[in-house]
């Protein structure tokens, strides 16, 4: 460098102009100065510069090895690296900041390499070795070295990067054992890899052949479920059978039962009506004869009456010359008396002809009520008898149901109900063509038809099937 005159900087080169201890405001990157004799200039490069070095070291396993690697660093506050090293001549500053690093990094290397196995050295390089060198020595030209270091920023110097170039065993013998050995273990995976193909390869066809049998199972289970569903649907085809068979029976015995006591009642009202006609014919006789003996007794009265007139006219004839006011009044207290008797008759024979109605109404209530517990005791019965066939019907439907549940699953159970069902239905409307209806006192002659439809929605719900719910009975 020039003692004195005119000093530029190049762009990649930080220049330092210090005059009487003081940095001048002139110095910067690539900057140009005019240097007085007395006055101090460094020029500083800032440009990336490059470091490679080679640590040999017997590691963990004493092996010696010989690691060499590239270290890329910059200096980012030359002011700092000014202070810290000396740029007065810049070429020999770097040489020495190159020879410093150099050494730390061989030096870290190598105590990092004794505490690993040769293993680790050849397949670890980048965490094992150049992140460790990098934790360690980044710090330290960074400045953050020490706790306690509150000087500007370490050497001003960053690390950029670290990378492991090569791991070469030193002796020769103990490279081709590596080797060696390295083949065995490539030869050993090898084979693994073979048994492992040939394993799957006769795992594959196990598997195959379980397919294959597990196919033909599923086939024959397909065929015996068919089967199966076969006979059971044979044999509720004759169950249904036979429950329509035993509801035509059922509804035709409850018809013969119906006619029956049909015929029953009209026997009983046919005996009701002769024995009321027979006591009216009788009661009438009885008043008859009664109102008869009133008459024959006030025409005895009457001619009583007469007579006694008769001898009173003619006592009074007689006896006219002799009392005649005594005969006047006689025979207007007789006639009064007569008129007195007439009128008692009179409300005798209105007192009894309204006792003979009210007997006779009497007599028909009578009857009329007679005529109504005998209907409903026969009422009575034909309702016990129909209660008694509805439970033995719902006992043999119950009993069958639960044959059918025994026997088949729940599935085949819906299946072949909601399949029944139309045919069920349609049985009831050809049994029920045309229906005769007596009803006594407001008795509900259709139960039996509610109960047997209400049985077979009970047995559809019991199957699970959803079904409407039944309308609440009007009254």
């Amino acid at each position: 460098m020039k003692p004195w005159g005119l000093i530029t900087a190049r762009p990649s080169e930080f220049l330092i102009h210090m005059r009487r201890g003081r940095v001048r405001d002139v110095s910067g990157q690539g900057a140009s100065c005019f240097k007085l004799p007395g006055d101090a200039v460094a020029i500083i490069p800032t440009s990336v510069q490059r470091l490679q070095f080679t640590a040999d070291q017997v590691t963990s396993e004493k092996v010696g090895v010989a690691v060499t690697g590239l270290a890329v660093y910059r200096i980012v506050d030359p002011l700092v690296a000014f202070r810290m090293l000396n740029f007065s001549f810049p070429e020999r500053a770097s040489e020495k900041l190159q020879e410093l690093l150099q050494e730390m990094f061989v030096g870290a290397a190598r105590r990092l390499v004794a505490n690993l196995s040769v293993e680790e050295c050849l397949t670890r390089r980048k965490e094992g070795i150049a992140g460790e060198l990098m934790r360690e020595i980044a710090p330290v030209v960074s400045g953050r070295g020490r706790l306690d270091d509150r000087t500007d920023s370490g050497w001003g110097v960053v690390l950029d990067t670290i990378e492991i170039q090569d791991v070469r065993v030193l002796s020769a013998t103990v490279f081709e054992n590596m080797q060696a050995r390295y083949r065995r273990e490539q030869e050993r995976q090898a084979r693994e890899a073979e048994l492992a193909k040939e394993r799957f390869l006769r795992r594959e066809e196990a598997e195959a052949e379980r397919v294959i049998a597990l196919t033909k199972l599923a086939a024959d289970e397909e065929v015996r479920q068919k089967r199966q569903a076969t006979e059971e649907q044979a044999r509720l085809e004759k169950l249904a059978s036979e429950a329509r068979v035993t509801e035509a029976r059922l509804a035709q015995e409850l018809a013969v039962q119906q006619g029956q006591a049909a015929t029953e009642r009209e026997v009983t009202l046919a005996r009701l009506n002769a024995d009321i006609e027979v006591r009216q014919r009788k009661q009438q006789a009885e008043e008859a004869a009664r109102l008869e003996q009133l008459a024959t007794e006030a025409r005895v009265t009457e001619a009583k009456l007469a007579h006694e007139r008769a001898t009173a006219e003619a006592e009074l004839a007689h006896e006219r010359s002799l009392a005649a006011a005594r005969a006047s009044a006689e025979l207007e207290r007789l006639r009064q008396e007569w008129e007195a008797t007439a009128a008692r008759h009179e409300t005798q024979l209105a007192a009894a002809i309204q006792e003979a109605e009210r007997l006779k109404a009497q007599a028909q209530v009578a009857q009329a009520r007679l005529a109504i517990a005998e209907a409903e005791l026969a009422l009575a019965g034909l309702e016990a008898r129909r209660t008694n066939a509805t439970q033995e019907q719902e006992l043999r439907r119950a009993r069958a149901i639960r044959e059918i549940e025994n026997t088949l699953s729940p599935e085949v159970i819906q299946l072949t109900l909601a399949q029944q069902l139309p045919q069920v239905a349609a049985a009831f409307q050809q049994k029920m063509g045309e229906v005769h209806v007596t009803a006594v006192e407001g008795a509900n002659p259709f139960g039996y038809i509610a109960a047997a439809v209400e049985g077979v929605m009970g047995l559809a719900r019991s199957a699970g099937l959803k079904v409407p719910p039944s309308a609440p009975e009007s009254r």
